[in-house]
């Protein structure tokens, strides 16, 4: 009868950890071995059969076997059968494996590196049941996609963003109900509100392979709304426009050599949305077929395009006055497709004719810091707490070598142009302090103790909003690493997402 396991499930040190070194092993490299809380466990290997199997004289010649052998990362050691008491394992519990509990053998994880026995300790599930109960304390059981093996709910949030956006279902990690994956590792929240700006056009990325969005909408007043799929974010090559009004659709496509194509002109769809409330409409474009209307007939106007070039983005505008969107999946910013992306210091990657908005406390005094790297004109756009749309712009670095002030809305006009010399680089990020204190605007450059730019506005504005982007090129612009608002409200926290929306008015 082979020898019952000894007791190295007990705690032992921090993990209850072996530790061979090099000569121990024979020459082999060093291993470490953790049993704590899987003691009196037994990985059943019916579904991953054993690299080897045989009888040993101590739990410390079943761990050496194991370190000389290249793919061995587990073993079982104990009274396994009659001529067995040391079993190297190929996989882990934490691929997916199950542990059953026998009090003849003892279970163990084995590393490489002493510090990955350190890291099971540091992971939020070292005290949950299903590893004191069950065994499943390997940091490996933290799943690095959907789709991948779970115990509970606190393996799918060690490596997966944000915490709360995966759980553990079937013993598979997938989005909670009220989220979508974005891309391996990264779930956004479901239903996130865009404000359509009523002067620059707001730009997205799609999802691979998304051809339809779940959209609900609230007009401004008298807003003419324009969502457009586009094959790229810079204007030109394929755009396919779904345009409307309270009162009438349009559908209508550019081809890559820009030929405007109409599909249907002053379609009569009254009603469909309205100012008062957030209406339901599905719009898609799978295989060229544009079809737009609300949840119960979705197909309301519909006609053929000819495609002929990926559509990676959507783009979104409302005229006259600023609308509202509520977007259920499939679309973010670019640079959430990154993992650089919701990094604490983010890269924003801005689109021309595109602004990057947050909300703030409504104020007179505000200061914004920031980092841009950009051809010409990294701008700071101020949308003014008024009854009719009034956005200040403070451009920076028009042109490379001016700065001015540009008003929209109620009052259209320019104002305080001064050439400040180049400012701006297409290969280096410059940084930019741009505050409006009561009507006193200042422009400082790379900490510089005199600004670059200095004047008095002709029009007074209270601030409910800011946004970073301009006219003329693409940009790339950090501002987290000065305001950590940023980051919340350009991707996400806390299980909080936002896609550069923005609060009803």
């Amino acid at each position: 009868m082979a020898p019952r396991a000894m007791s190295w499930g007990a705690p032992v040190s921090l993990a209850a950890l072996l530790l061979l070194s090099g000569e121990m092993l024979g020459g082999a490299g060093a291993v470490a071995a953790s049993g704590r809380y899987r003691s009196g466990h037994r990985l059943v290997t019916a579904a991953a059969p054993p690299l080897h199997q045989l009888q040993v004289t101590s739990l410390i010649q079943c761990l050496g076997l194991c370190g000389r052998h290249a793919s061995c990362v587990a073993i079982n050691f104990g009274a396994v059968s009659e001529t067995t008491n040391c079993q190297l394992l190929g996989q882990r519990a934490c691929d997916g494996l199950s542990l059953v509990a026998d009090a003849a053998v003892n279970y163990y994880d084995v590393y490489d590196y002493r510090q990955n026995l350190t890291a099971e300790t540091q992971t939020p599930f070292w005290d949950d049941p299903s590893c004191v109960e069950e065994g499943y304390c390997a940091s490996e059981c933290a799943a690095e996609a959907a789709g991948q093996f779970c115990v509970v709910d606190a393996h799918c949030h060690v490596k997966l963003k944000p915490p709360g956006g995966y759980q553990c279902v079937g013993r598979i990690c997938q989005p909670a109900p009220n989220f979508w994956e974005l891309r391996p590792g990264l779930a956004l929240p479901r239903w996130q509100l865009w404000r359509m700006d009523w002067r620059v056009w707001t730009w997205k990325r799609l999802k691979p392979g998304t051809c339809s969005l779940d959209i609900s909408v609230k007009l401004g007043g008298g807003a003419e709304i324009s969502i457009v799929p586009t094959w790229s974010d810079d204007g030109d090559g394929m755009r396919l426009s779904f345009r409307f009004t309270y009162a009438k659709t349009d559908l209508f496509y550019k081809n890559a050599s820009g030929n405007t194509k109409w599909l249907a002109q002053d379609a009569t769809t009254p009603d469909v949305v309205n100012s008062e409330t957030f209406t339901r409409l599905k719009i898609s474009w799978c295989e060229g077929l544009m079809t737009i209307g609300p949840e119960d007939n979705p197909t309301m106007v519909t006609g053929q395009a000819d495609i002929t070039q990926p559509i990676d983005f959507v783009k979104a505008y409302s005229d006259n006055a600023p609308s509202w969107m509520y977007v259920d999946s499939g679309v973010a910013d670019p640079w959430l497709f990154e993992d650089s992306g919701v990094a604490e210091d983010a890269v924003m990657d801005i689109a021309p004719e595109a602004y990057v908005y947050r909300n703030i406390t409504v104020t007179n005094d505000v200061t914004v810091k920031y980092d841009c790297m950009a051809q010409t004109d990294c701008s700071v756009a101020l949308q003014g707490d008024a009854a009719t749309p009034r956005i200040l712009v403070i451009y920076v670095g028009l042109s490379k070598d001016r700065s001015l002030l540009l008003y929209f809305g109620d009052i259209n006009t320019v104002s305080q142009t001064v050439t400040t010399g180049p400012v701006l680089s297409s290969t280096e990020y410059n940084t930019f302090t741009v505050r409006y204190n009561n009507g006193q605007v200042t422009i400082h450059r790379n900490d510089a103790a005199n600004p670059i730019y200095s004047v008095n506005a002709p029009h007074l504005i209270t601030v409910k909003g800011v946004g970073i982007g301009g006219c003329c090129s693409r940009k790339s612009v950090r501002v987290a690493r000065y305001d950590p608002a940023w980051r919340t409200d350009t991707w996400l926290t806390e299980g909080r997402g936002f896609s550069n929306g923005d609060t009803l008015e």
